[in-house]
């Protein structure tokens, strides 16, 4: 789709790291028409394979690589952080509640409250506003905070009238509203007891869709990011926006590959008779998307062997494995790629069984099944990555940003094995890197770091995890081809090779030359897309 004019452009004098086996590394790339043409050292050959009257664009020396692929992440949430409150910077229940107080004055009753991003450990005390707080802030609207991780809320009394919690209220299954010593509801929801509190917000119009999409669009491709994930499409109105942005003949933009959610899209598709890789360039359906258990931080990932600091708890079904079983057989049989959220080690070896078993039932060459997060393994299950075939997509900050927390959780015997990059890329696991964004967030600067280093973020002299510590090299390769290969389309993306799309991401300095410590200082000077220069710094 589009009506623009493929480009076609030459980069010389360039560090180009190609993540081709074949050539690692150039000085001299050539696109023509959108399409890598050229990729050695000769910058007369290139001239000569793309046309004389191509721009000629001199890297001086900066690193270039191809597109970067973020391999999950939520950019409607992700933009709904960049346009509207963002928590993440709080450093106290106060701040939170001072924003609250700021917003109350400006939207309508009728409209909620939304926040995204407080995170506990980074608070004063470690605090969170309490549900008698929210309420003399905001005593008429609807109030929703969201964890950094998605995966809890708080919320004031008013959002529990609208949804028609009280302290009565079951909780549901793979979910549950925290009470207090009294019973009573505090405010805090906790996985699937957030559903009935997401139909509070009105349906957003076209224009909204197309606001946020083009708001995390533009800041992807200041990051170098060509390409990335939805890891969760839920509804009509976004496909709707997607396939509007897709569709944007003007200029290029980031290409969109989407998961969709098993509850909201495997009956009506398997009616329709779409399977993973409908679409095109810009936009392709990729993976039914599944989740099986919680989180570290609210310790509802599903684990073998319980909490160090609740010996009373192993986790929780997000729902029953044997109704699991069946949707991902019915995915399976249908065609389809399918992906599944599982965090904790029980999680994990449930799934890999499952896929296992829907392979020997209906045999499907290529298998490229995904396990999103794959975080706390065991030697056992990263052997099993190796030989079943299964993609795992970690998140690149979630060891370095939350360590302190994983010891908490785990100690450091298991944390030795959560998200073992390492070991699994000695493996030939084609491990693909996730920002997760907005849960943590999608620099790849940053994100570079947190994988190569393996330094905890609260103390940048504390190695983490020695054993799984990895190059530079190996980092790109996951951000690149590796992204593609999960996406099943590393024959489109992924290399600077011959034939492939022309998307190239120029950072600012050599890569190679940096102290890898220093790798979150960098940034973006070009961002290359169809040949065609999207972002320039």
């Amino acid at each position: 789709m589009g009506i623009y004019d493929r480009g076609s452009l030459v980069l010389v004098n360039g560090r180009l790291f190609t993540s081709d086996p074949a050539r690692p590394r150039a000085t001299v790339l050539g696109i023509q028409n959108g399409l890598i043409s050229y990729v050695g050292d000769d910058a007369d050959e290139a001239r000569a394979a793309v046309g004389t009257s191509a721009p000629v664009i001199d890297l001086e020396g900066r690193t270039a690589t191809a597109g970067l692929i973020d391999a999950h992440m939520h950019p409607y949430m992700y933009a709904e952080q960049l346009l509207g409150i963002d928590l993440t910077k709080a450093k106290s229940s106060d701040d939170i509640l001072d924003v609250v107080r700021e917003r109350v004055a400006t939207v309508p009753t009728s409209e909620p409250i939304s926040g995204w991003g407080y995170y506990p450990p980074y608070l004063e005390g470690e605090r969170v506003p309490s549900l008698a707080e929210l309420d003399a802030v905001a005593p008429n609207h609807a109030v929703v905070l969201r964890h950094r991780s998605g995966h809890e809320m708080l919320v004031n009394s008013e959002t529990l009238r609208r949804v028609g919690y009280d302290r009565s209220s079951a909780d549901p299954v793979g979910g549950y509203l925290e009470h207090d010593a009294d019973g009573e509801l505090t405010g805090r929801l906790v996985e699937n007891a957030m559903d009935p509190v997401h139909g509070l917000r009105p349906p957003l119009s076209p224009e909204r869709y197309d606001t946020l999409l083009r708001a995390v669009s533009d800041k992807l491709l200041s990051y170098g990011t060509t390409s990335s994930t939805e890891a969760n499409l839920t509804d009509s109105g976004q496909f709707a926006g997607y396939q509007r942005l897709a569709m944007n003949g003007e200029n290029p933009r980031v290409r969109f590959n989407l998961m969709l959610d098993h509850w909201k899209m495997l009956d009506p598709l398997s009616t329709v008779g779409i399977g993973t890789g409908f679409g095109d360039r810009w936009l392709r359906c990729g993976a039914i998307k599944f989740f099986i258990d919680g989180t570290e931080g609210m310790s509802t990932a599903k684990i073998s062997e319980p909490f160090k600091d609740d010996p009373t708890n192993t986790g929780m079904w997000m729902f029953p494995p044997e109704e699991y079983r069946e949707r991902v057989l019915r995915a399976h049989n249908a065609g389809w790629q399918c992906a599944t959220h599982a965090i904790g080690d029980a999680a994990i070896e449930l799934v890999l069984d499952v896929y296992r078993d829907a392979q020997k039932q209906n045999p499907r060459p290529d298998l490229r099944h995904r396990i999103e997060h794959a975080s706390l393994l065991r030697p056992d299950l990263v052997e099993r990555f190796a030989h079943e075939g299964i993609v795992p997509v970690p998140g690149a900050r979630f060891a370095s940003n939350d360590y302190q927390v994983l010891i908490e959780r785990f100690g450091p015997e298991r944390v030795r094995w959560y998200q073992p990059w390492n070991s699994l890329l000695e493996r030939n696991v084609p491990v693909a890197v996730s920002s997760d964004a907005p849960v943590q967030t999608a620099d790849p600067a940053r994100n570079l770091k947190a994988i190569v280093t393996s330094r905890a973020e609260h103390d940048r002299d504390l190695t983490m995890q020695p054993e799984e510590r990895i190059g530079l090299d190996e980092a790109l390769m996951a951000y690149t081809v590796n992204g593609a290969w999960a996406s099943n389309e590393e024959h489109l993306k992924g290399a600077l090779r011959l034939g492939l799309l022309g998307d190239v991401a120029v950072f600012n300095t050599d890569l190679f030359a940096l102290d890898p410590l220093d790798l979150d200082t960098v940034s973006v000077d070009l961002t290359i897309v169809d040949g065609i220069v999207a972002y320039r710094r």
